[in-house]
């Protein structure tokens, strides 16, 4: 635990749908839209895109999932089954931890982006280019 505690403290990118942190008092409808998205996932193919930038990752660096304990190596099956529980139950975060590269990836059910904490430039211009493949956003967070 002590390596999330410590990846939690540094620089912070986002993966997210929006382009940009939303401004408060803006007059939109981020709210609603937020709590759309969250209670259908399938809609607009979110489950898809995330699931789909944590395997792409996958193919370029080791990872250990945490999910309860520690899984070395995950299968895709077993990643996709535990983003589809936390969807599902609407509760649950997950960590995966880039185990070459110290770099953390998080993603909670309650949060339209997955962040990913101490990329290095390689692996920020790598995820910079899966996001776009995903049709998301990539920027250091505010």
């Amino acid at each position: 635990m002590n390596i999330i505690d410590k990846l939690l403290e540094t620089p912070c990118y986002i993966m997210d749908f929006l382009p940009k942190q939303v401004p408060m008092n803006c007059g939109g409808q981020f709210f609603e839209v937020e709590t759309y998205l969250l209670n259908h996932y399938d809609y607009c193919g979110l489950r898809d895109r995330f699931v789909g930038v944590i395997l792409k990752a996958m193919c370029y660096y080791p990872v250990s999932v945490q999910w309860g304990k520690w899984i070395e190596q995950p299968t895709p099956e077993q990643v996709t089954k535990i983003i589809d529980t936390i969807l599902e139950s609407h509760s649950g975060d997950v960590n995966i931890l880039f185990t070459s590269k110290d770099v953390l990836l998080q993603f909670g059910w309650d949060c339209l982006n997955i962040n990913i904490y101490n990329p290095d430039e390689e692996m920020c211009m790598l995820f910079e280019k899966i996001a776009a493949s995903e049709g998301l956003f990539w920027r250091k967070s505010e």
